[in-house]
């Protein structure tokens, strides 16, 4: 468009010109008939025409004045040629600086919007509407800003400080406070569910002087609270677990493990069992062929045969009456007592080596038949019924499992030569394992017996269940931590000697806690608080957040548990809080 009318002022100012050439350049145009070279009025003219008359004197000028039509006419041609000409020449020009005008502005306008040229919405849109009044430090119109104009929005009535859960304007103390359709109603096990969490142990604290549950951010339209970044979640109930976490390491109960050797030295005859296999209490698993234990059984024949002797020799001596002398009576007895005395020592002899044999065992054995009962005395009848008594030695010593558990170690092997002090067999009852957690110190005045212990390997999901039964009495000097020691159930065998793993000893779960997102809570220097959107969020005109102190408990990940200061159903802000935040900061630091 606008070179368009350049090109019109162009076009018009090259017609001035050519008019203004024609005009100089008249045909038959002869110097003599200039305006400036013809006679006056009343001059003397050459006598061309007879008839021409003097003309009468002008009554202004006294000249004489000019009656010739013709005279007349021609005069008044060359005034309207000169006139013509200055108009058109004061034309040209005026179209010059009009031109050059138009340029420079369109040299202006390309400088200034770097030559960009308006959408055609934008010359066409609609005309602005008036401004409104703004409140320059709330960011919403003045009509509407609640801050300044407190009646808008009256706050209520206000309750101030509750002592019990460390809040301003608690919401289980007065639930009509909650930003809800309706008032909840608290149940006594939200009480007590509050009173149980603050118990626990130490919560952080609110500062009681704190003004900022007073705050209410206000925007004003949704649209500028999404376009803010503001988003939103639901106060909710979950399961909450509080623990103190330490690490562990599982281990065999020392009291449900044997370590197994000979009884006797010598040279290991037969091994039966081998690692892994579970075993019963009595179960065989080695014979040693000891020597020791051939003596002891040979003693022990003899001392019964001497016994049988004896009491024989003394019941028929005994029955003679006076016939015998009362000294080889005598004798006859202290024989049966020694005899008896010796019965014994070899028995208990046997005792030791493992073998045990008790009195009323072995008056059930025939003399004829001593030495064949005493041959494979302890061996198992599964095991003796496979053995040749005729080339079989009598100093087999067994070594048996003394409890229900599982060969978890083996050093021996057929032929071998062993004594007292080797470790043949370890069997451990892997039923029930221990659990030894190295607590820190800071954290023991939260632990004590009975307390429940969830045990975590490393690199697994499994977790195991105990209770603790063991708080140590002293710190370890390098790590300054305290050994505390729970039992954990093993029927299925999963857990193995010498794991490790987290453990958590649990000092509160709670099923119904409410949690908000962790995003949600935020320390602002004297108070906790979360950002509680207005109940009338969508029906008022007034687009509020409230500013709640609050009390919160146990961070399990991404989620916060609230002691107190939040309900079930409100609406909290998750993210965008930065700029609820800043208008808090704006608030605390005032004008200027």
């Amino acid at each position: 468009m606008l070179l368009g009318l350049c090109s019109c002022c162009l076009f018009l100012r090259s017609r001035c010109h050519t008019d203004v050439a024609m005009n100089t350049e008249l045909p038959n145009h002869n110097p003599q008939h200039r305006v400036s070279d013809r006679p006056e009025c009343g001059a003397a003219e050459p006598q061309t025409d007879t008839h021409d008359r003097a003309s009468p004197p002008s009554p202004t000028t006294g000249k004489p004045q000019c009656t010739d039509p013709a005279q007349l006419s021609a005069i008044h041609s060359s005034s309207r040629s000169s006139h013509g000409l200055n108009a058109r020449r004061f034309a040209s020009q005026t179209l010059t600086v009009i031109m050059l005008t138009i340029l420079g502005g369109i040299a202006f306008w390309g400088h200034r919007t770097g030559w960009r040229f308006p959408k055609f919405s934008e010359l066409v849109g609609d005309l602005p509407t008036p401004p409104v009044a703004w409140c320059e430090e709330h960011g919403v119109p003045e009509a509407e800003c609640i801050a300044c104009n407190a009646d808008l929005m009256p706050k209520g009535k206000l309750y101030g400080w509750c002592k019990v859960h460390g809040v301003h304007e608690c919401v289980l103390e007065h639930p009509e406070l909650a930003q809800l359709d309706r008032p909840p109603l608290i149940s006594f096990a939200d009480l007590q569910r509050a009173a149980k969490a603050l118990e626990v142990r130490p919560r952080p604290e609110n500062d009681p002087g704190c003004k900022m549950h007073l705050r209410r951010i206000q925007f004003p339209s949704i649209e500028a609270a999404d376009k803010a970044g503001i988003d939103i979640a639901l106060v909710d109930r979950g399961p909450v677990t509080e623990a103190i976490r330490a690490n562990g390491e599982v281990v065999y109960d020392p009291t449900r493990v044997a370590r197994l050797a000979s009884r006797a030295a010598g040279t290991v005859w037969l091994v039966e069992k081998n690692v892994g296999d579970q075993v019963r209490k009595g179960d065989l698993l080695a014979l040693v062929d000891a020597t020791e234990v051939g003596q002891a059984k040979t003693e022990l024949a003899q001392a019964v045969v001497q016994y049988r002797f004896a009491v024989d020799t003394y019941d028929r001596l005994a029955g003679l009456g006076t016939v015998v002398a009362g000294k080889r009576l005598v004798e006859a007895e202290t024989a049966v007592a020694e005899s008896e005395a010796r019965i014994q020592r070899c028995l208990q002899k046997l005792v030791n080596l493992g073998v045990p044999l008790t009195r009323e065992q072995l008056q059930e054995f025939p003399t004829a038949e001593l030495n064949r009962r005493l041959q494979f005395l302890g061996v198992p009848a599964s095991v003796s019924a496979q053995l040749d008594p005729l080339r079989t030695t009598s100093n087999l010593l067994p070594v048996v499992a003394p409890r229900d558990g599982i060969v978890v170690y083996r050093d021996v092997v057929a032929g071998e030569v062993v004594d007292t002090t080797r470790t043949l067999f370890t069997v451990a009852d892997t039923s029930a394992m221990w659990l030894l957690l190295d607590v820190p110190l800071e954290q023991m005045q939260y632990v004590s017996n009975g307390q429940e212990v969830v045990f975590q390997p490393d690199g697994t999901n499994q977790t195991f269940r105990g209770r603790i039964d063991w708080l140590s009495t002293e710190v370890d000097r390098e790590t300054r931590t305290v050994q505390v020691r729970a039992e954990l159930p093993n029927e299925d065998g999963h857990l193995r000697n010498e794991t490790f793993g987290t453990g958590r000893i649990i000092l509160r779960e709670d099923a119904q806690a409410i949690l908000v997102p962790r995003s949600a809570v935020h320390w602002e220097g004297c108070c906790h608080v979360a950002f509680v959107r207005d109940k009338n969020w969508f029906s008022s005109p007034y687009k509020i957040f409230h500013t709640r102190s609050v009390r919160p408990g146990v961070v399990m990940g991404d989620h916060t548990e609230i002691i107190a200061g939040l309900l079930p159903g409100e609406v909290v802000v998750t993210k965008g809080s930065d700029v609820l935040r800043a208008e808090l900061l704006k608030g605390n630091l005032g004008p200027g």
